[in-house]
């Protein structure tokens, strides 16, 4: 096992030395008022658009993790020259501690089901959260493989934060090449050929937007010791999914690295001032950014897809496009500023979504279908709806994709079982998808 082997454990006791020795050492970073949503609009952004500067910091402090910053950077060289990888390997990473293992086996179903030959790395953070039916019986048949992070911290472990282990995972599997999901993200094609074109094998990076302006603070910049892009330029970003190329890109993966180990007291706030989803989801393209090292920001807005219950909407999670269209349409102008269109917009070329986020209703294999679940609530009329509703029936090159998801849901749990979640899983899915054409596949 990698997270065992005397290499990996050399190197991350080099590295943790090297995380300890560079700790900021000043107190807590403070903001002087909460963001609000005019702040993160994007219908206020323009080319003089000024950097929000929320953060109340002295002057002694800047310069402390200012110096703090330079020498961590400084130790990049060695270190990223010496990370451990498999050459020439590519894989899929997935963090799944902290009770998320259920609803990382729906996204490892689905990535297969989308035709991905990838092997896959699902990390959980201690042996208590590793289920040996999901680890030693579901994921070996279809190619992945459970990690536990404990075998590398030990009782270390303790310390770390939800959002902290996703540097790791990237940093700890052994793959050179990772595509990176969220435990509640997958692709709705084949993902595999990202790898062979462009952006990726000319960026070595790709990262994908939030939907809101970047809040920022001017304070990091001046830490980090470069010019801030134009706020139309970048966007907030989206950290559910990236493409890395750890051979290439291991400088700035290795300064995420850092930047999420001191996240909590001082790098998230300097990135998100505490606007909606402060945690790890700055730090990648801002690591990328500080190195100097290039990636392929996609240009395509995300959007959401959800129902309606009773007059109100209720967002299911988001859609994120497929980078190598949006490379195509956009390369002939690389500094562009962002597509701040909606994606429905008649006038805006955006790629088709390759990616599904499904971050705001988790469909966890473990508990999904129970009684109070919120996938029975019914509409104004007292039916039984899709979770995706009617306008994203029929939305993909894919076919029925919301259709297929419970479709594996359905087969995983409950086709040799009697259990009174998946009869009432299986009455709600015959209600809801009865008058559907079987799936290509079926």
């Amino acid at each position: 096992m990698h997270l065992k082997s005397d290499l990996l454990h050399g190197y991350w006791n080099r590295l943790h030395n090297e995380l300890v020795a560079q700790d900021p050492r000043v107190p807590p970073i403070k903001t002087s008022r909460h963001i609000v949503d005019p702040d993160i609009e994007q219908k206020t952004l323009n080319n003089n658009t000024q950097r929000l500067e929320l953060v109340e910091m002295a002057e002694g402090d800047r310069d402390k993790m200012r110096s703090h910053h330079a020498a961590f950077v400084h130790a990049l060289g060695t270190l990223s020259r010496d990370l451990p990888m498999w050459k020439g390997t590519r894989g899929v990473v997935i963090p799944a501690g902290g009770g998320y293992l259920g609803i990382a086996l729906t996204s490892v179903l689905m990535l297969y089901r989308s035709g991905s030959k990838l092997p896959v790395h699902v990390f959980v953070d201690t042996y208590a959260e590793r289920d040996p039916y999901i680890c030693d019986s579901a994921f070996p048949r279809l190619g992945a493989e459970c990690l536990v992070f404990e075998d590398l911290l030990g009782s270390s472990i303790a310390d770390m934060k939800h959002f902290q282990f996703k540097a790791l995972a990237l940093l700890c599997s052994p793959f050179e090449q990772v595509l990176f999901l969220d435990s509640d993200a997958w692709p709705i094609r084949a993902p595999d050929h990202l790898f062979d074109t462009v952006p990726f094998t000319s960026h070595g990076l790709i990262t994908w937007p939030d939907f809101w302006q970047s809040t920022t603070s001017p304070t990091y910049y001046q830490i980090a010791g470069f010019t801030p892009p134009k706020m139309t330029t970048r966007l907030s970003s989206e950290a559910g999914i990236l493409l890395y190329n750890k051979a290439t890109h291991a400088k700035c993966l290795l300064l995420a690295t850092y930047y999420n180990w001191y996240g909590p007291n001082y790098y998230y706030t300097l990135f998100s001032q505490g606007a909606i989803g402060e945690g790890d989801k700055e730090t990648f393209a801002h690591a990328a950014m500080a190195t100097g090292q290039s990636f392929w920001d996609v240009r395509a807005p995300v959007s959401v897809f959800g129902r309606w219950i009773n007059g109100s909407y209720e967002t299911s999670g988001m859609k994120q496009a497929d980078p190598e269209e949006d490379y195509r349409f956009h390369s002939d102008a690389p500094n562009v500023d962002h597509a701040l269109q909606s994606p429905e917009d008649n006038n805006t070329r955006t790629a088709k979504t390759l990616f599904i986020h499904h971050n705001l209703f988790k469909v966890n294999m473990a508990t999904i279908g129970k009684e109070d679940d919120n996938v029975f609530r019914l509409d104004s009329n007292g039916q039984q709806t899709r979770l995706w509703g009617l306008e994203e029936k029929l939305n993909h090159d894919s076919g029925d994709v919301e259709r297929a998801m419970w479709d594996v849901v359905l087969a995983a749990n409950c086709r040799v079982s009697f259990l009174s979640e998946c009869s009432r899983l299986q009455r709600w899915y015959d209600a809801v998808f009865t008058n559907n054409l079987p799936l290509a596949n079926d």
